[in-house]
């Protein structure tokens, strides 16, 4: 096993909490926004486009460990 194998598993395990903490922020997001009070909508709506986006990076960072790890 290369040294680097030894520490692969550490990174995809990482990659993988941070999707579950972002995927968590986006549904608290997506929450807040859904019953945000009028004069506070758009705030909320920004709010949840940038966790949405968060979660999509954190799941492209978790597939390019998986990929690194399987090369």
């Amino acid at each position: 096993m290369a040294g680097a194998d030894l520490f692969a598993w550490r990174e995809e395990a990482d990659a993988a909490a941070a999707v579950a903490a972002a995927e968590e922020a986006r549904a608290l997001a997506e929450r807040r926004a859904h019953y945000a009070p009028k004069g506070t909508k758009a705030q909320r709506e920004a709010a949840l486009r940038a966790a949405t986006l968060a979660s999509l990076q954190a799941c492209i960072a978790l597939s390019r460990a998986g990929r690194s790890e399987g090369a």
